[in-house]
């Protein structure tokens, strides 16, 4: 090659250039786009095959690939969330020449079984972060193998399989019995963020996965059948620090008419209303109820969890009026919604060097609690970053307060 062509300026202009971290292409659907990553993935990343015509633009791509194929190894978060229009045989190879990454939502995708398991062969990556909710090209079986058996998921903390009603979770019961007590990053105790929406969990599920010491934010959103008994146990014994709790459309007891008949207990809102506070907030909440006839001040355990946020259906929190105690609903400009305990937030406790605690008893004056109470009031009308258990991935890393964008 000459020392002084075109190709070899290119390199050294490209030697010169600081890496890429973070990349967020969430939601680019345009057709301007769809053609400028099309364009880019084969002038630069796909190697030319045989059948090429073998004129000079080939020439130069089979030159770049030989001597120096296009790679960012220096790409460590990417989020792809909603990029429908990308077909697979262009977005394997560009996931492909990113063997570092850490950080990556390909949530609503045309992601196949195959560029999985070409991921799941990457020597390299090791993801901490997944997102692969509504990916309807998936199947059980390819999330099963990726989870279970590659190296490449053992360390991760967050983990997003939601589904809905719409797209409902490809999992199937046996392959996620297998993911729940096999895969690494289940076992390990490590879990921060959970989504399984939608997925067929049953009590026999819930009691063969191992605890969550460090998981915050549960998804379990879209479950019709699973009882909030199942859900209450499992929180108390195997992730009591748990404070964000989805349970859209989970639940017959949370049904509020929406698919029992009229004639069915469970089906008005007010049950509905007493079944949460009785087998969720009640026994999660507040502390265990003791009695004692000694003299002195009695020190009285704290709740069983940190749960503080729980999302339920429209339908669910229409049924519970202005709320009970502390706990009022949250609306977002989208359409979700919260049943919160304004009274309930970290609090840093000044002069003991311990750090931030969780307290349950912030008095209505407190800055925290009243903004609480001024979301509340606002009734939908806040900005789009209010609210709780994100289901996209932040592709930049942001100080958590009491609000996740999403």
């Amino acid at each position: 090659m000459e020392c002084h062509d075109v190709e070899e300026e290119d390199r050294e202009r490209r030697r010169e250039c600081k890496d890429l971290e973070a990349v967020d292409l969430t939601g680019c659907v345009s057709a301007v786009f769809v053609n400028a990553f099309t364009e880019f993935v084969t002038s630069h990343i796909i190697p030319p095959s045989e059948s090429d015509s073998g004129g000079e633009d080939d020439r130069r791509r089979h030159r770049n690939a030989l001597y120096e194929p296009l790679l960012f190894p220096g790409l460590q978060r990417l989020g792809m969330r909603g990029v429908k229009s990308i077909l697979p045989r262009y977005l394997g190879p560009f996931l492909l020449s990113l063997p570092n990454l850490t950080h990556l939502d390909l949530s609503g995708t045309r992601l196949t079984p195959e560029i999985l398991g070409s991921l799941g062969q990457s020597p390299n990556m090791r993801l901490k972060s997944l997102a692969l909710a509504r990916c309807i090209k998936l199947t059980s079986e390819s999330i099963r193998n990726f989870l279970v058996d590659s190296p490449v998921t053992s360390q991760l903390t967050e983990l997003n399989l939601y589904g809905d009603m719409t797209y409902v979770s490809p999992i199937q019961e046996n392959d996620l019995m297998e993911i729940v007590t096999l895969a690494p990053c289940f076992v390990n105790g490590n879990m921060v963020y959970l989504d399984l929406s939608s997925a067929p969990i049953n009590p026999d599920i819930l009691r063969e996965m191992k605890p969550f010491p460090r998981l915050r934010s549960l998804g379990l959103s879209h479950i019709l059948h699973l009882e909030l008994k199942a859900v209450r146990n499992f929180i108390r014994d195997k992730a009591p620090n748990v404070e964000i709790l989805t349970l859209v459309n989970t639940s017959p007891e949370l049904d509020c008419g929406m698919r029992l008949t009229a004639t069915d207990p469970r089906s008005s809102a007010r049950q509905s209303t007493i079944a949460l506070h009785t087998h969720i907030i009640r026994p999660l909440c507040f502390s265990p109820f003791s009695f004692s006839l000694t003299q002195g001040p009695s020190t009285s355990e704290p709740p069983p969890s940190k749960l503080r946020v729980i999302e339920l259906s429209t339908a669910t929190l229409g049924g519970l009026g202005a709320g009970a105690g502390s706990w009022r609903i949250i609306k977002s400009k989208g359409g979700r919604g919260w049943y919160v305990d304004t009274a309930s937030a970290w609090v840093a406790e000044q002069g003991t060097g311990q750090g931030s605690t969780l307290r349950r008893d912030l008095p209505p004056t407190h800055p925290y609690r009243i903004e609480m109470e001024n979301l509340s009031s606002a009734n939908g009308n806040v900005s789009t970053g209010v609210g709780w258990h994100a289901r996209k991935m932040e592709v930049r890393p942001l100080a958590l307060f009491f609000t996740n964008s999403f």
